[in-house]
C-alpha cells in the first residue's frame, strides 16, 4: 500500500494545475499554488469558452485607435527577458492577423504569489517567416475586453442570440428563411436567450 502513495501522489501533482478558469484568477487559495511563467492546457474565459494550445485567435484593433496594441508583442515574453529588453509593441499593421495558441502562461499581477494572476498566450501566425511567428498576448481578458483579440469561438451572449433570432425572424417575413429553419434556429438559442445574468 505504501508503494502505492506516493506514484499517486506524484501524479496529482503533475496533473494540478493544468485548467484554470476566470474565477479561479481572482481566487487567492488557487492562484498562491501557481509560479510567474507555469502553463496550462486549458483556460476558460470569462464568457466560459475554452482556449488551448492550437486555439485559433484574431488580432482585433489597436485600443482607442492608436497605431500599437497595448497587450500584443513580437516574441516569446516573459518576465525575465521583459526586464532586460523593452518589449515591442505590435503595430496596427497586424490588425486581422490569425494566430494559433502555442502555450498558456500564469502571470501573477504582483510581484508576489499571494496575488491575483493573468494569462499570458504565446502564439504564433504559421504564414509569417519563420523567425518572426511568435506572438505574445499579455492579460487574455483585458485584450478580448478591450478588442485587440478576437475570438472566433466566443460564446453567443444573450443580447447577440436575441439579435441573431430578431434577424432571423426578419428573414422568414421575407420569404428567405422558411419556418423549420426558424424553428431549428430558435431551439438552439432559446437556452442563450433565458439564461440568468
Amino acid at each position: 500500500m505504501k508503494k502505492l502513495i506516493l506514484p499517486v501522489l506524484l501524479v496529482g501533482n503533475m496533473c494540478f494545475g493544468q485548467t484554470l478558469n476566470y474565477e479561479q484568477t481572482k481566487d487567492l487559495t488557487v492562484t498562491s499554488n501557481y509560479s510567474n511563467g507555469d502553463t496550462l492546457t486549458t483556460y476558460y474565459l470569462k464568457d466560459g469558452s475554452e482556449i488551448k494550445v492550437g486555439t485559433k485567435l484574431k488580432f482585433g484593433s489597436p485600443l482607442n485607435a492608436n497605431t500599437r496594441f497595448t497587450r500584443l508583442f513580437f516574441g516569446e515574453l516573459s518576465l525575465g527577458k521583459s526586464l532586460l529588453i523593452a518589449p515591442e509593441q505590435l503595430g496596427d499593421v497586424y490588425s486581422g492577423e490569425e494566430v494559433v495558441v502555442t502555450a498558456i502562461k500564469v502571470q501573477h499581477t504582483k510581484m508576489t504569489k499571494n496575488s491575483q494572476v493573468q494569462i499570458n498566450l504565446f502564439v504564433q501566425n504559421p504564414s509569417a517567416p519563420k523567425l518572426a511567428r511568435n506572438r505574445t498576448i499579455v492579460d487574455l481578458e483585458m485584450a478580448i475586453e478591450t478588442k485587440e483579440v478576437v475570438n472566433p469561438n466566443a460564446a453567443m451572449t444573450k443580447e447577440q442570440a436575441i439579435a441573431k433570432l430578431k434577424e432571423a425572424k426578419d428573414l422568414v417575413d421575407l420569404g428567405i428563411m422558411n419556418q423549420v429553419e426558424f424553428d431549428q434556429l430558435k431551439e438552439k438559442l432559446t437556452p442563450i436567450i433565458m439564461q440568468k445574468n
